[in-house]
């Protein structure tokens, strides 16, 4: 994967003159499983042509569960995705063929077009989009996901081999990262969905409030000067971020077992033929 070109994105970022202030946190939408989200929630210029963030490109981070102390007490998974929300079907500059590394599915986790580095254009050893954000459990209570790498590929920054178009800045199922608010939003602003998980409760008390916690936290943000000048990307911390989450009602576990069974029958499969 491209860590050293963020490495260096980040080196460059802070021994340059920087003209602008952009400032990214977390989110979190609760009406479709639980999907991790970021937003920019502030750009200010500090002088010179106005700098406008343009979209979120990437979002690399870590979350755990807190659930009281109770062993065993909850499953965390990520959460089956629609077509449109693994690869962009029927949505505006969405990809037109499933994925080439894993055409079939189900596909589970990391969300369009987050999933761009590893369904479409992989490097050498990359993982399948799927297999992105690894599983943690630590007794009693605490579960999580970390090296959660959401990477979208394409546009005026990183057009080899996506395709240069600002229009890919624009992509994304809830919204590409842009607070409405912010000064010329552009086209679909929005929080940037990332990545969705499910919370089954296995024991009692079923409507019990569990912590929710992403920390380690990085966005790669593509900016502009003004409304016509030259792209380029820097990388924003984003704070830790905490909530809470009650947990959904027992019957719920019906419904995602047909997942499970499906993803152990792919656990039996070759990352890549």
């Amino acid at each position: 994967m491209r860590y050293a070109y963020a490495v260096a994105l980040v080196v460059g970022v802070f021994c340059s003159h920087a003209r602008a202030v952009i400032t990214v946190k977390t989110t979190v939408a609760l009406d479709d499983g639980v999907r991790l989200q970021a937003v920019i929630e502030e750009q200010k210029a500090l002088s010179g042509e106005p700098i406008f963030a343009r979209s979120i490109k990437e979002v690399h981070a870590a979350m755990l569960i807190r659930d009281s102390n109770i062993q065993n007490g909850i499953q965390l998974q990520k959460r089956q995705l629609t077509a449109a929300q693994a690869w962009g079907q029927g949505l505006p500059f969405g990809h037109t063929k499933p994925p080439t590394t894993d055409p079939k599915g189900p596909w589970v986790g990391l969300v369009w077009p987050y999933r761009d580095q590893y369904d479409y254009y992989p490097d050498p050893f990359d993982p399948l989009g799927d297999e992105v954000g690894t599983f943690f459990q630590s007794q009693p209570g605490v579960y999580g996901f970390v090296d959660i790498d959401g990477i979208a590929r394409g546009g005026p920054t990183d057009p080899e081999p996506a395709g240069g178009s600002p229009n890919l800045l624009t992509r994304g199922i809830t919204g590409n990262g842009l607070d409405p608010e912010v000064p010329q939003p552009g086209p679909n602003p929005g929080p940037a969905t990332y990545f969705a998980f499910n919370l089954i409760p296995l024991l009692g008390p079923f409507d019990r409030f569990v912590t929710l916690q992403v920390f380690s936290a990085r966005a790669v943000v593509v900016q502009q000067e003004g409304t016509t000048g030259p792209y380029s990307e820097i990388v924003v911390p984003i704070p830790d971020f905490e909530t809470t989450i009650q947990l959904p009602e027992p019957g719920f576990a019906i419904g995602v077992l047909p997942l499970v069974l499906a993803l152990l029958r792919r656990s039996h499969r070759s990352p890549r033929a």
